[in-house]
């Protein structure tokens, strides 16, 4: 009797360790993801110092493209936006931070350069709606990026390869959470790409060797800050500051940043019927 209590003992151990060495579903976490940690391999040899006459580019770096708009005379010391700049517009919502960006790339365009916009936040429906609010827009090649939500790294890398003369990104912000979601990286590791990738096309390193400028569209905080880390803040050419007054009657850009222009200008702006016009104040001789 008691052997047999044993042997049934027995057998009730042997399907509780069977059930515990069974393989369990992994269930999805949710939240922060987990650190990954990358090694590097550090070459010394690698390593090169450069005097500023050893560097060596074509002239077309120094040729600015021009909207012929009284907004070249804010955006660099030649008057126009320089080729190989990363250019941040950062303001609150219903600044007209996209309406300038979009306004430049639309004139751009008119005079043969290679733009691109790319849409994180609107689809095709509001896209075209404020196309019909503002035509002039129309003309200008557009890249919906949420139809690409789970391959927004490769889609961008793939089409920013083509090459183009300016790139808008609308916006900072949502590219970098795409990023993030999709492909469980840090913020840190997403503005690492995004920074990377753009400052390649900089460079001029796609097919069409295109020194790719940046018009980088980012969001401020309630307290009126840049939403963005220091890093992304200080590896850019250019900060313009898009704002507008409380009663929506005056909208300004002023640059707190700007690498390629030695003045200190305050351009206003208006949106009227379905065109933008500038005005501009020296602010500091």
């Amino acid at each position: 009797m008691l052997s047999l209590m044993y042997k049934k003992k027995d057998k009730k151990i042997k399907v509780m360790n069977k059930f515990f060495e069974m393989p369990q579903t992994e269930s999805k976490r949710r939240g922060r993801p987990s650190k990954v940690t990358t090694v590097t391999n550090f070459n010394p040899s690698d390593v090169q110092i450069f005097r500023g006459e050893d560097l060596k580019f074509s002239d077309e770096l120094f040729q600015p493209m021009k909207t012929g708009r009284e907004l070249d005379v804010i955006l660099s010391t030649e008057g126009g936006l320089m080729p190989g700049t990363n250019l941040v517009l950062v303001g609150g919502p219903g600044s007209g931070k996209s309406t300038v960006a979009l306004d430049m790339v639309a004139d751009f365009t008119r005079k043969g350069l290679k733009c691109l916009f790319v849409s994180g936040e609107m689809d095709e429906i509001a896209y075209y709606k404020y196309c019909r609010r503002l035509p002039k827009f129309s003309i200008v090649p557009t890249l919906f990026l949420k139809n690409y939500a789970d391959t927004v790294k490769e889609t961008l890398e793939y089409v920013f390869n083509q090459g183009f003369d300016v790139i808008v990104i609308d916006s900072i912000a949502e590219v970098i959470d795409m990023v993030k979601d999709n492909y469980r990286m840090t913020e840190s590791g997403a503005e690492s790409w995004f920074l990377h990738l753009q400052d390649k096309n900089k460079k001029g390193e796609n097919k069409g060797k295109y020194y790719t400028s940046f018009i980088n569209i980012q969001q401020v905080t309630k307290q009126g800050d840049f939403a963005g880390s220091n890093r992304l803040k200080h590896m850019t050419d250019a900060m313009a500051h898009v704002e507008r007054s409380r009663d929506g009657l005056t909208r300004s850009i002023h640059f707190s940043k700007n690498r390629d222009c030695d003045k200190d200008f305050k351009m206003y702006f208006s949106i009227h019927k379905d065109s933008v016009y500038y005005s501009y104040e020296l602010s500091n001789d």
